[in-house]
């Protein structure tokens, strides 16, 4: 079905001379002649419909994982570890789901580990093999979209004016998964369960489509104003009309996006894509509201409603840094390349364990913002507690045990005593200041700009203004497990030992499921065990209550450190409390070790590098496999972007 023109600008001026059948052709180069404006809205209805299905089966089996996990968490809250038996074994059914679907990479083993042409190339990672169905599944949608188009009954002209109304019509509905993906405050993060991470990638696949979709409808364009008007007239002709110039310019400011974006690009220059990324896509909605508001367009409103719908989210992100206002950031020096970023703020502050913040430092990067992992959160009501109670002694004995004098991994086990009453002294109110702190590592850009300035001060300390906002993320729960086993890589540890601290504080609270931790960190060089020594003396002090707690630790570097010189540089950076090994985890062994030793179901997080990562799924898909398979849930926090 066609429509006819209700509102366009006349296709061509009255001196124009055209052959009959270019004459016959303009009316379908420009407005909505030949366009099929019902079909063009079932089609974006559709679209939406399904991503809308699509969330409630999300939705449904988020419900019934919390729901279970709830069930769980109340029925072993109180059990001892040999009566979580029950929960060790999962369903056959969900464990191969789980296995082939929802943990698979694409292919064998390689998911978030970067593809690398050259140590300075990067050409990004695979998608899991569930993001490569729903991405398939989504591409080839809006493909059938755009070629459903009547074949019969009418002109080449008409049906070429019918494909410029579509895919211009899906390239603007498409925008709004588009913003919705790309959002700090997205709904669906908590709601679905899904990390930012994840949005993100589906952001980047979305823009292309979109790109895509609004080059072919320039392209589509340009065909019949060629035909009908030959190449010197369309030029003359497209720069002489503001709604196409409008027009014009969105598109190549998205065609710029498309190709700024490129891994390679984002990866070597990020904030300078970030920066270009922000102003280019000023532009493309700038040039689109215009190129619909000029001719009354169906989508003005639409586009209308998604530039509204980007100011609120930007403005959400205002208030939640102004309700912080300013703080203070103090920044320390570390040894290993990574500094200590502790952020003073106003109020008090609900934090999830995993969660991130972005930092605002004017003084380093201007109005750039960058996230970083929360590792350690000290209210005013802990500061005080901590200064008004009894400390806890953290004595007994400490005993260092090694095979032989050129051993390469020492286990030193501390024993610690703690005064009950403790537990019951009166907690005074706090001076209602937070401090949050994270670590973070020198890369390029802000990062790297920070940790010069922190290595350049005198004392190798530096206070700065900073704003900050959050807290986002934070949406796995691990404490209705009996056993959790964490893995952590490089300053992956951030968001690990937050996890940590939060199940080795609820053991004395009695409030979870937890039975036993396991924390597997592995650093390049030994320097870089003291980025979070008092974290972990802390930690040690905690009271157990009958808990298992253990931190492991890899050196995978050690020049110049030789076997008799290794324990009391183990000491100093550790102190006595951890296990050391020089050399690789494998983990493949780790996790079979922990599989055979659970307490009930089992969590296995991790967050460090690609390669590790994609490490720890291949072993957790291995223990769920084969008739030992197990009750093992994964979760795993990704430095992708």
């Amino acid at each position: 079905m066609s429509i006819s023109p209700t509102n366009t600008s006349s296709p061509a001026s009255n001196t124009e001379q055209f052959s009959p059948e270019a004459s016959s052709i303009l009316p379908y180069t420009e407005g909505l002649s030949g366009v099929n404006l019902w079909l063009n809205d079932i089609t974006s209805n559709v679209l939406y419909g399904t991503l809308g299905l699509i969330a409630i089966l999300v939705l449904t089996v988020r419900v019934a994982q919390v729901v279970n996990s709830h069930i769980r968490f109340l029925a072993t809250l109180n059990l001892p570890s040999e009566q979580q038996t029950y929960w060790k074994r999962g369903s056959k059914l969900w464990l191969k789901v789980k296995r082939e679907l929802l943990l698979a990479p694409l292919f064998r083993k390689r998911h978030n580990k970067e593809i690398q042409l050259s140590s300075a190339i990067n050409v990004g990672t695979l998608p899991s093999r569930l993001h490569s169905i729903f991405l398939s599944f989504y591409i080839l949608s809006n493909l059938l979209y755009c070629c459903l188009l009547d074949y019969h009954g009418q002109s080449r002209a008409s049906l070429l004016a019918e494909a410029r109304g579509r895919t211009g019509h899906l390239a603007v509905m498409n925008m709004l998964p588009l913003f919705l993906f790309s959002a700090r405050n997205n709904p669906f993060v908590s709601l679905l369960g899904i990390p930012f991470d994840t949005f993100n990638l589906f952001h980047r696949w979305v823009g292309r489509i979109v790109v895509i979709q609004s080059l072919a409808h320039t392209f589509i364009w340009g065909v019949n104003n060629e035909k009908a008007r030959g190449l010197e007239r369309l030029w003359s002709h497209l720069c002489g009309d503001p709604f196409l110039i409008y027009g014009f310019v969105s598109t190549v400011a998205m065609t710029v996006i498309l190709f700024q974006s490129f891994s390679v690009v984002r990866h070597a220059f990020y904030e300078s894509f970030l920066h270009l990324h922000q102003l280019l896509v000023i532009a493309a909605m700038a040039g689109l509201i215009m190129h619909c508001k000029i001719d009354g367009l169906p989508q003005t409103t639409f586009v209308y409603t998604l530039i509204a719908l980007w100011a609120f989210e930007r403005f959400i992100r205002l208030c939640r840094i102004f309700y912080r206002r300013g703080t203070k950031m103090e920044v320390e020096a570390l040894e290993g390349g990574a500094c200590r970023v502790t952020f003073d703020v106003r109020g008090s502050w609900t934090m999830s364990p995993g969660c991130h913040v972005y930092a605002y430092v004017p003084s380093i990067s201007l109005w750039m913002s960058h996230p970083f992992s929360v590792a350690w959160v000290e209210s005013g009501h802990d500061q005080a507690k901590l200064a008004d109670t009894t400390p806890v002694s953290p004595v007994s004995q400490t005993t260092i045990s090694s095979s032989s004098k050129d051993s390469s991994s020492h286990k030193i086990e501390t024993s610690v005593s703690h005064d009950s009453d403790a537990d019951f002294k009166v907690i005074p109110k706090g001076n209602g200041r937070t401090s949050v702190s994270c670590i973070v590592a020198s890369r390029t850009g802000m990062t790297a700009s920070l940790n010069r300035a922190v290595r350049e001060s005198r004392n190798g300390k530096v206070s700065l203004r900073a704003f900050i906002e959050g807290p986002y993320g934070g949406i796995e729960n691990f404490k209705s497990y009996g056993t959790v086993v964490l893995f952590a890589g490089g300053v992956g540890i951030t968001h690990q030992i937050s996890h940590v601290r939060d199940i080795v504080s609820a053991f004395a609270d009695g409030t979870c499921s937890t039975r036993r931790v396991v924390l597997y960190w592995s650093v390049r060089e030994v320097n870089q065990l003291s980025w979070i020594k008092p974290w972990f003396e802390e930690l040690n002090s905690l009271p157990r209550r009958g808990c298992e707690f253990k931190i492991l630790l890899y050196v995978t570097r050690s020049p110049g450190l030789e076997s008799p010189s290794r324990e009391s540089v183990l000491k100093k950076e550790t102190g006595a409390s951890e296990h050391v090994t020089f050399g690789r985890m494998q983990v493949n062994d780790l996790v079979r070790g922990e599989f055979e030793r659970r307490v009930g179901a089992m969590a296995v997080g991790v967050c460090g590098p690609g390669g590790l990562a994609d490490d720890v799924r291949c072993a957790v898909r291995g223990v769920m496999s084969g008739n030992g398979g197990g009750n093992v849930d994964f979760w795993e926090e990704s430095f992708t972007w």
